[in-house]
């Protein structure tokens, strides 16, 4: 998350001082007056997971090691205004996540290192609905903070597929729900609205299908998987 944090950060301080200490410069001036707004938006994501555990027979702990990897998302955005400082927003998007997985198991002949270290990929098409909560405008700068819903459809969720871990397949459920949390500024252009945020998803439900064997040790003494990202957000209004 940090390489996000600084990239925002560097953005907004960039766009701000260019764009919002002008005095003598107000762009757009009537924009935020109107009743419907679309754009477009472009971002990278680091997708993990929380891990939940049931007690392990042996006593020892098992813990699956979940890294997330940089990946991107894209998606449109339709904004409808309620008043001077609250906007419904409806912005779903298609989210490209990868995850190395590595579970805690020593390379033997029955278990090979391609079962125990794998690239998970899920492809989610997100349909998050929010409310954006504005603060009045800065001359040419307008942060807001937004909290959403989210219906996401995992399309490479391997849910159906009858493999599991012992042949190399990671399974996890095809729809997976979640809140999200965005911070960011509007910054207005000459000719556009230009908008870095940043945003946390917290998957509400279990996203793993445990094995066909209830004795399977890659999924028996797991309790739950819930997806845990952090999304940095370019949007084009």
């Amino acid at each position: 998350m940090k390489p996000f944090l600084i990239a925002f950060l560097v953005l907004f301080s960039m766009f701000s001082s260019i764009y919002g200490q002008d005095y003598n410069l107000e762009n757009l001036k009537t924009d935020d007056k109107k009743r419907f707004r679309f754009g477009y938006y472009l971002g990278l994501n680091l997708v993990g997971a929380k891990m939940e555990y049931l007690p392990t027979t042996s006593g020892l702990p098992f813990r699956l090691f979940v890294k997330p990897k940089p990946s991107f998302d894209v998606g449109l955005l339709a904004d409808i205004r309620i008043n001077e400082f609250i906007n419904i927003r409806f912005h779903p998007g298609v989210a490209f996540v990868e995850r190395e997985i590595t579970f805690p198991f020593k390379e033997t002949p029955t278990i090979p290192k391609t079962l125990i270290e794998r690239k998970v990929k899920s492809n989610y098409v997100r349909f998050p609905l929010g409310v954006k909560f504005n603060t009045r405008r800065i001359r040419n700068a307008r942060p807001f903070v937004m909290g959403s819903m989210s219906y996401n459809i995992n399309i490479t969720s391997e849910e159906a597929n009858p493999e599991d871990n012992k042949t190399g397949t990671f399974r996890m459920k095809r729809n997976m729900y979640a809140w999200e949390f965005a911070i960011g500024t509007d910054i207005y252009l000459p000719y556009f609205k230009f908008t870095p945020s940043i945003h946390g998803l917290f998957a509400l439900n279990n996203e793993i299908v445990p094995d066909k064997d209830p004795n399977s040790d890659f999924t028996k003494d797991i309790a739950s998987m819930k997806s845990r990202g952090v999304f940095l957000r370019f949007t084009f209004e």
